[in-house]
């Protein structure tokens, strides 16, 4: 006869009792101890890092967006967790990154708000004080836009604002250049490393390129078509550009332009108080 486990079987010789329980004893702490390896191993090891990887998130180590191929490469329940997982965060972040975009830019010309100003000067500013190089500030106003939207319409001026828009993009493509539209009929441009007399140039340029467009307005007085105005100022070489005293002088060369009548370029130095430039139509 075969012997039964622990010598219970027939014809068998029999253990003491106390060496057959130790035994069994054994045995299910063996088994007991690698089912919970298998745990450890196959289930809370995996929970672990993937509670670690949402906590890195969450705490806005972007080091950590890519789950662990350990984890995504998983052919079980635990490996579908952290696919889905994944798919979550890549979708946010995709999400994220187009309220961001949003954000920054105007949702009828396109062109950046004054919130992507102040982003861009976080990192403009320092390289401009590192080169030793000149900073523009254009402001530009629409003439008489008032009577345009009362009189063509709102559509129409909205249609307006888009097509200037357009002369501003084309005008201003340097990776550098920063456009936007503050609101309303207002817009700004700051141009790193353009000298004076270029700065200018582009400025009265572009006001010229707005009055060919030939968009018709019987309501202004500058024209009988649209028009704008330009105020520029640069800061020379060896001045530290405070940008906010740069807009506020340009928005008072701006206000010299509509004193005289309107469709007209101005620019100065932030060290002079006399216009050195001027164009008219």
């Amino acid at each position: 006869m075969v012997s039964g486990l622990f010598g219970w079987g027939v014809g068998a010789t029999h253990l003491p009792w106390s060496i057959q329980l130790l035994a069994l004893l054994s045995l299910v702490t063996l088994i007991a101890g690698w089912v919970l390896l298998r745990i450890d191993r196959d289930l809370l090891q995996p929970m672990r890092r993937l509670s670690e990887h949402a906590r890195r998130l969450h705490e806005g180590d972007n080091t950590h967006l890519m789950m662990t191929t350990y984890l995504t490469e998983r052919h079980d329940e635990i490996g579908e967790l952290a696919r889905q997982f994944q798919h979550l965060v890549e979708d946010l972040k995709t999400h994220n990154a187009q309220l961001l975009e949003q954000s920054l830019i105007d949702p009828l010309t396109k062109l950046g708000n004054r919130r992507m100003l102040e982003n861009r000067l976080d990192a403009a500013l320092p390289l401009t004080r590192r080169l030793d190089c000149t900073v523009s500030v254009l402001m530009m106003d629409v003439d008489h836009f008032k009577p345009y939207n009362d009189y063509y319409g709102h559509p129409a001026g909205d249609e307006c604002l888009v097509q200037i828009s357009g002369v501003l993009r084309d005008t201003f493509r340097r990776e550098t250049d920063i456009v936007i539209r503050l609101g309303g009929e207002e817009f700004l441009v700051l141009l790193i490393d353009t000298p004076s007399q270029e700065a200018w140039r582009l400025a009265d340029a572009m006001r010229g390129m707005i009055q060919a467009m030939r968009i018709p307005h019987e309501y202004s007085s500058a024209a009988d078509v649209v028009t704008v105005s330009v105020g520029v100022v640069t800061s020379p070489p060896g001045i530290s550009a405070d940008i906010d005293d740069m807009i506020a002088c340009a928005d008072e060369v701006l206000y010299a332009c509509k004193a005289q009548g309107r469709n007209i370029t101005q620019a100065r130095m932030l060290s002079s108080t006399t216009e050195v430039l001027e164009a008219n139509a």
